[in-house]
């Protein structure tokens, strides 16, 4: 009743535009301060009942929340990066994104693939607004191959295992994201270039120890 009181009740009696993007942006600052365990607990929360009562908000609302799930989005990625995208902490976010974090039963995730509880309202706009999102928070250094890697996880298997066409369709078009592409094939592009260099370098060693002794007559 306390997290539905949070999350829900608040934000449904302040009709006026500002007043609503101000609370989204209260509510989601929540996050920062905590510890990485109290993250996760409370991330977990967020989106289990967001989950569980989607169906109930008036469509007149929606926006709303909505725009209260974006700022999650951001300051979740926000949070990770301050911990500089600590790998099982990000582990763990992706776990609870996808709904199969094993520290709470029966959690719900916003990216879970074949959960039927999760309404595909939610799945659409996390998709919408996953990639935007990393992207203003990572800024110009980007989220590396790795973090990258997991974060796309989710979306991945709802490409492969999404309940519905049109799902597995928004995923499609997410990991087709130029941007997307950028973050994975860095890594790659790194890593050959490596390998150029040492092959050269391989060479250089090698020519160095030959004497020219000019043309031959």
């Amino acid at each position: 009743m306390c997290k539905r009181a949070l999350w829900l009740r608040t934000l449904w009696h302040t009709p006026p535009p500002h007043a609503s993007q101000r609370l989204c942006t209260s509510l989601s600052s929540l996050l920062a301060p905590l510890a990485p365990i109290l993250f996760t607990r409370f991330i977990s929360a967020f989106w289990n009942t967001i989950i569980v009562n989607y169906t109930s908000i008036p469509a007149l609302r929606l926006d709303k929340y909505l725009l209260l799930i974006r700022y999650y989005i951001r300051d979740s990625f926000t949070y990770l990066k301050s911990c500089d995208w600590y790998v099982g902490l990000v582990n763990a976010f992706v776990h609870i994104m996808k709904g199969d974090w094993k520290e709470v039963k029966g959690d719900l995730g916003p990216l879970s693939s074949g959960n039927g509880r999760v309404p595909d309202g939610i799945r659409y706009h996390v998709l919408d607004v996953w990639v935007d999102e990393l992207e203003r928070v990572a800024g110009d250094d980007g989220v590396g191959v790795v973090v990258a890697e997991w974060l796309m996880e989710p979306v991945r298997r709802l490409e492969d295992e999404g309940r519905t066409k049109v799902v597995r369709g928004r995923a499609k078009e997410v990991l087709e994201d130029e941007r997307v592409k950028g973050w994975l094939e860095a890594e790659e592009l790194s890593e050959s270039g490596d390998e150029a260099g040492e092959e050269m370098s391989e060479g250089e060693g090698k020519g160095g120890d030959e004497e020219w002794n000019g043309f031959e007559d």
